[in-house]
Parts: structure tokens; C-alpha cells; sequence
């Protein structure tokens, strides 16, 4: 051990949850230490589309009233039952928390005609509950080097622009160094915390041990360049290092076939691993939530020799696409990946398979032609390694897929697209979707579109996850991490994807990122209490 160190908070990550509890933290008075495992800050949410979606309008009109999002969240919700209780607890704190949080510096705000995922259900809007930050790189200063890349999205280009601009935006009228979606959220905490705050942040230290004193968490030890430090803590210890997803059992935790993980290669069960040694409980939360991707040549995570499997999350949404299993059968409305999860997991009991597993993303040359794929533009050459034949037979016969079955498909799926409507799984039907991941240009449906035009090609789909768990943490409103009795571990919190969502099964676009913040600012809210001698 090469040191001792005592300080108000320790922050287990240099991701949003673990940046937003030192901001906090900070404001309230407290020493705070974050601990990074890895180079680089920003976490997942670096990586995610920065959508933050909080019910009530903190930042837009006052006209949202709790009970029309409670109503929205049932709708969400289905019959499952929810601890409603619990659920207003946390919206009511959310609204607070993104208030703070944005007085504090974080420049949230409103993205203009942006409707709730499943508007026009009961209860939802079209415009005031999903929030985005943009904020300009040189803000960073000394740090803008250690903010995580975002690989996926179209940096430089907001929601608002995305919106108006056509599906083949290049990103032109962006700033010089201008950080939008998930990258822009990371950098907005990034911002207030570790270059106007002057927050502490160690790179590249690991948290590998809990300090445990008479059942209560009282520090933690990291493993950095140098060796061991103890950290000894007034206040407590909040983990914010994610889930599991990285981990060579979550496929088989998550019930699917496969698993790759889309978040970065730092996720990899720390945040479960830790709180175990003091007792937590580990319970199950919100539904499973993942999607499909591909593994394009040549591409890796940033900073890392790890190869990246793209999710073609705003790709499967475009007009002249589809997605079929091996019988040559569409399975679900590929237009909001959310809606495939259930038909993925699916597993044929008389056949002995998984029913949807291999699948395959099927678009035409007009798709090629328009938008731009993974690391491609639109209009630029796809390389040799992505299938492709002249007809449907051909590519049928290319990849395995059942001929006659999906001759029947796309014949059926191009007069859908011809007509504008897709009476089997509703592709392109919630206005959400159409803004987010079609083609304003593209009529009758911005989501549909015939596949006719040669060659036709064929990507072999993995299914990807988000670093988003079901199994995680079991926290109280105060983000305390609760044995296996319920009882809280004094002076332990955690946040984020570390914590199972108890309070919505559902999957809300832009939740995940609010109730990260949420939960560190009630954490940090509370350890600085237990420093005053206010709780214990």
C-alpha cells in the first residue's frame, strides 16, 4: 500500500453518475475523489445518444403534471405491476435533480419537436420531456483529450438539426469542435465537474477493494500506475462503474443466445463485484434492453486494440431495409430496435432453437446509394465481405436463409412500403421513430421503402447490448445499496447501470441517462449529511 488518503466522497467512475455525485457533492461543501479505471472519462454515457428524458418539464412548460407522466409510465408499464410509490419518488427527484443540474452549469435543454417514444399513448407529449447538451469541445480545456469518443453517432450534429436535416446529413453547420448526443452529455458533467469545479479525477485507478468497519463501508482501496492507495471516507462510497456486460456470462444472465457488448470494454461486472464484498443484494430490474449489430472490418473501440460490433440502431429504421431470420420471416417493426428485444430472446421449444437467432439485415442498392452505413457514407462502396447477390434467390441461397420464404417476405413487404403502411408490426407508425431513425424525404413512410433494386445484400446480425443489465444493485431513494434483507450498508450508494431498476420495467428513451444523475445527486445529498452528523 503505497498511501492512505481521507476524503468526504469517493466516486467510483469517471462516468455521468460518478461525475454527477462529485458536482453535487462539491457544491454542498464536500472533499470528493473520483476514481477512473480507465484513460479516458465519460463512460457509457459517451457512447449513448445523450437523450435524457425527464417527465414534468423542469426545463419547459409547467403544463406536465405528474399525473399525465404517471399516466404515460402505466401505458409504458403494461399490467406489470410497479411500486408507484417508489416511481413518484423518483420522478419528483428527477425533476429537482435536472433542475440543480442545469443551474449548476449543465447546459441541458429542451430538444425542439421531440415527441415521447410512444407518443400519442395517454399521458405522453410532443415536445418537452427528452433534453440534450451541446457544448463546445475547447470548454474542456486540459481534459478534452481524456473525453471518451462517442463511435456511433454523428458528433457535431444536435437532435434539432438531425430533426429538420435530411437522413444523409454530413454534419454540415457544425461548430469546429461541437459535442453533441452522448458525448456532448458526458462533456456537459465533464465541464462543470472537472474543469470549473477542479474536482479531483484519477485515471487509470481501479477500485479492486471495500473498506468495511462494523457492517459499514468506510473507504475503498485503488490500483493505479503507482500501486495501492486506501481512500478512507467520511461520507461514503458511490459506485458508478456500470454493469456487467463485458463479462463472459451475460448472454446467459440476459437469456439470449449472444451477447456483445456495445458499451466500452471497461464494463465488466466491477460496480456488482465490490458491493458483494459488503453484503449487497444483486435482484432483477427493468426488462432486458438490447438490440442488433455488426462488426464492420477494422474497427475498434477508441484508444483500445478491441474490436467495436457497431448497433445500427438509426439504420434499421431507413426505407429499403428489413430484417429476416433463417425461415426468410420478418419478426418485428425493425423501425425502433426496442420493439425486436422480445422476438430475440424467443426460443422455439418443438424445434429445439432460438427462432429469430441467426437473423440477417437485408437492404438494396437504393439504401446503399442513400445512407450511409456504419463507418460508410452513402453512396460509397461496401467492401467484400458483406454479401450480396443480384436477386433474392441468389442472396437466399448465399446465406442459408430459406428461399421460398423470403421470396414471400419481400414480395409482401414491398407492397407494405408502396402502400406507406405496414399492417403486421406497425413499422414507422409512431411519430418518435419517424423523426428519430427515417427519412423525412422518403414517402408515403419515412421508415418504409420497397427492396427492388440490385445487388441486394445481406449483414448477419449479433445481438449487442448497452451495458444496461437487468440484474444490478438494489438501491433506496437515497441510492443506498440494501443487503440482502433490505437492511441499507451504511455508507455505500450506487447509480447508473450498477443499480436495477425497480421503479419501471418498460424502456423509455433517455431514462437511463436521468436516472444516472438522479441517483448520484440523492447519494451525494445524503453522504454529505452523514459528514454533517445528520444521518447515519
Amino acid at each position: 500500500m503505497s498511501g492512505v488518503r481521507e476524503v468526504d466522497l469517493l466516486c467510483v467512475g469517471g462516468g455521468l453518475g460518478g461525475l454527477a455525485g462529485a458536482l453535487r457533492a462539491h457544491d454542498l461543501g464536500a472533499e470528493v475523489l473520483v476514481a477512473e479505471r480507465s484513460s479516458l472519462v465519460g463512460g457509457v454515457a459517451a457512447y449513448s445518444g445523450g437523450f435524457v428524458w425527464v417527465g414534468g418539464g423542469p426545463l419547459a412548460s409547467a403544463a406536465d403534471p405528474i399525473e399525465a407522466v404517471e399516466s404515460y409510465l402505466d401505458h409504458v408499464q403494461g399490467e406489470r405491476p410497479v411500486d408507484r410509490a417508489a416511481r413518484r419518488e423518483y420522478l419528483l427527484d428527477a425533476v429537482e435533480a435536472t433542475a440543480w443540474f442545469a443551474d449548476a452549469g449543465v447546459p441541458l435543454r429542451v430538444i425542439p419537436d421531440a415527441p415521447d417514444l410512444y407518443h400519442p399513448a395517454p399521458g405522453s407529449t410532443g415536445e418537452g420531456r427528452l433534453l440534450e447538451c451541446v457544448l463546445d469541445g475547447a470548454e474542456l480545456g486540459a481534459w478534452r483529450p481524456y473525453l471518451r469518443p462517442g463511435p456511433y453517432y454523428d458528433i457535431g450534429v444536435t437532435r434539432a438539426e438531425q430533426y429538420t436535416g435530411p437522413a444523409t446529413s454530413d454534419g454540415a453547420g457544425r461548430g469546429e469542435d461541437r459535442l453533441t448526443h452522448g458525448v456532448g452529455l458526458a462533456g456537459g458533467f465533464v465541464r462543470e465537474t472537472l474543469v470549473r469545479r477542479g474536482v479531483e479525477c484519477l485515471l487509470e485507478h481501479r477500485v479492486v477493494e471495500l473498506l468495511c468497519e462494523d457492517g459499514a463501508v468506510v473507504g475503498a482501496v485503488l490500483a493505479g500506475p503507482g500501486g495501492r492507495v486506501a481512500v478512507r471516507t467520511r461520507g461514503g462510497v458511490l459506485i458508478a462503474a456500470g454493469g456487467y456486460g463485458w463479462t463472459a456470462h451475460a448472454a446467459e444472465l440476459e437469456d439470449v443466445p449472444e451477447l456483445v457488448e456495445c458499451a466500452p470494454p471497461v464494463v465488466e461486472g466491477d460496480s456488482a463485484a465490490l458491493a458483494e464484498q459488503a453484503g449487497a443484494g444483486l435482484v432483477r430490474g427493468a426488462d432486458p434492453f438490447f438490440s442488433v449489430g455488426y462488426g464492420f472490418p477494422g474497427e475498434l473501440h477508441p484508444g483500445t486494440d478491441v474490436p467495436l460490433v457497431r448497433p445500427l440502431l438509426a439504420h434499421l429504421g431507413l426505407p429499403h431495409s428489413m430484417i429476416v431470420n433463417r425461415d426468410g420471416r420478418r419478426f418485428g417493426d425493425e423501425s425502433y430496435y426496442g420493439a425486436l428485444i422480445g422476438a430475440l430472446r424467443r426460443f422455439d421449444g418443438r424445434r429445439r432453437r432460438w427462432e429469430n437467432m441467426p437473423c440477417w439485415f437485408l437492404v438494396d442498392d437504393e439504401y446503399r446509394k442513400r445512407y450511409p452505413l456504419g463507418p460508410y457514407a452513402a453512396g460509397q462502396e461496401w467492401p467484400d465481405s458483406i454479401p450480396r447477390a443480384d436477386s433474392v434467390a441468389e442472396l437466399a441461397a448465399l446465406t442459408g436463409i430459406d428461399p421460398d420464404g423470403l421470396e414471400r417476405t419481400v414480395n409482401a413487404f414491398n407492397e407494405c412500403a408502396d402502400r406507406g403502411e405496414d399492417r403486421e408490426f406497425g413499422r414507422g407508425a409512431l411519430p418518435f421513430v419517424l423523426r428519430t431513425y427515417g427519412d423525412a424525404a422518403h414517402e408515403p413512410n419515412a421508415c418504409l421503402g420497397a427492396l427492388r433494386t440490385p445487388p441486394f445484400y445481406a449483414l448477419e446480425l449479433t445481438v449487442v447490448g448497452f451495458g444496461m443489465g437487468t440484474l444490478g444493485l438494489w438501491i433506496d431513494r437515497d441510492a443506498r445499496v440494501l443487503r440482502r434483507d433490505g437492511t441499507p450498508i451504511h455508507g455505500l450508494y450506487a447509480t447508473g447501470n450498477a443499480a436495477a431498476t425497480r421503479e419501471l420495467r418498460g424502456y423509455v428513451t433517455g431514462l437511463a441517462n436521468a436516472r444516472n444523475y438522479t441517483y448520484a445527486y440523492r447519494a451525494a445529498g445524503h453522504a454529505c449529511d452523514r459528514v454533517r452528523g445528520t444521518h447515519e
